[in-house]
């Protein structure tokens, strides 16, 4: 077998290694992968390694000559487990940009515990579930939320540990990414509230708890983004739906809201949510960000309130809930996060809330994704009608 092979020239020279690189054959390693190279001179360097299963240190040295001789990006991909334990233990990671291999998962015969307006949730074993995205969403999208959501874990919000991005198949489909988390024995929230009735206030009540901790915990380190920063994405993907007049309303009420450095999840509600041992533990987290809690609240009534008004039927296939369970859990929601206040200021925030939701049905277009077309062309009819003429009075209301 021959170690070196030159799989492609186009926009950078990609070189695959395989087989076992040692001392016996590193020196005929150099020379082929170096003439390569030469041949292709300037060139960004990619080493698919997919094939290699073993490198010695004779092999890491040919790659620390690499490193000092060509002075250009160099990429090593597709890098099993043992070659990037070796990779880790030996420093090679600081000096190359190392990405492991993905690994790859047909979906026939997996258990879909979850669906969202972005992907779905699938059980792949005893251990492990998958968040399988849209066909739509590009790597780039997936990997920010798998560090999105370690960086959550670090910060001590409860979430399911994430390990690789996976490729999912499926016949006569086209491919699609996926985040492999950590889920022994886990169910969502929604399905242990609904087939759980006597354990329902426990859970209903750790539901609340964990959303305060979310809204407690500060983003010091700002790793994560404005939760701002996100709308006014949206509002650009939805440009097309509005006037500009419109649009610039939209954008107005977004910054006019007042910043803060709390962490906010985004898209909280029972199905994005696993109990795993009794625990509570994040699982979507695509939207973590920092910003003001209405951000987290308008995101919740606009599944948990609108919804249910808008279309009884995608309400119950999105949370995985009947609409009676939905709006009771909405309604504890709100009594327990704002206990501190009395009944007329608790009817005030929520009237708030529930208008400020209509935000989020303005941008189905952009966070609906996946939607039968009535339900996105529905939601911007109630926007337009319902939405958009409060706004003037709703910019700088938020006050709590």
């Amino acid at each position: 077998m021959r170690e070196v092979d030159l799989k492609s020239s186009d926009e950078e020279v990609v070189i695959a290694l395989s087989g076992k690189i040692t001392a016996v054959n590193s020196k005929e390693v150099e020379t082929d992968m170096f003439s390569l190279l030469d041949a292709n001179p300037g060139k960004p360097i990619v080493l698919d390694v997919d094939n290699l299963v073993y490198i010695s240190s004779a092999g890491l040295r040919v790659l620390v000559k690499l490193k000092q001789n060509y002075k250009t990006h160099i990429r090593i991909i597709n890098t099993s487990v043992d070659v990037m334990e070796v990779f880790e233990e030996t420093g090679m990671t600081g000096m190359f940009e190392v990405t492991r291999a993905v690994k790859h998962y047909r979906l026939e015969g997996l258990e879909k515990i979850a669906q969202g307006a972005n992907g779905e949730v699938y059980r792949l074993d005893h251990e492990n579930i998958v968040k399988v995205f849209a066909e739509h969403a590009p790597i780039e999208d997936v990997k920010r939320e798998q560090n999105l959501a370690r960086q959550a874990l670090i910060s001590g919000i409860p979430t399911a540990i994430s390990y690789t991005v996976s490729v999912m198949k499926k016949e006569g489909e086209a491919d699609r990414c996926g985040i492999v988390f950590e889920a022994l024995d886990a169910n969502t929230l929604s399905i242990v509230l609904k087939e759980n009735p006597d354990t329902y206030d426990e859970y209903v009540e750790e539901y609340v708890e964990l959303y305060k901790r979310i809204h407690n915990t500060e983003n010091t380190d700002d790793v994560f983004p404005s939760i701002k920063s996100i709308y006014y994405g949206l509002i650009d993907e939805c440009k097309s739906y509005y006037t500009e007049e419109e649009v610039n309303k939209l954008r107005a009420l977004v910054d006019s809201v007042p910043d803060r450095k709390t962490l906010i999840h985004g898209d909280y509600h029972p199905n994005n949510i696993m109990v795993m041992d009794g625990e509570l533990m994040l699982i979507d987290m695509g939207d973590m960000s920092m910003g003001h809690p209405i951000f987290d609240f308008l995101a919740t009534a606009a599944t948990q309130v609108n919804l249910v008004k808008l279309s009884p039927e995608f309400a119950e296939g999105h949370t995985r809930m009947p609409v009676e369970l939905i709006s009771k859990t909405w309604r504890f929601l709100i009594d327990t996060y704002f206990s501190d206040k009395d009944e007329a200021e608790r009817k005030r925030i929520e009237e708030q809330i529930c208008i400020f939701s209509k935000l989020k049905v303005a941008l189905a277009p952009a966070v609906g994704r996946g939607a039968a077309e009535e339900i996105i062309m529905a939601s911007i009819n109630d926007a337009k009608e319902n939405f958009l003429p409060l706004i003037d009075d709703l910019i700088g209301s938020v006050d709590w």
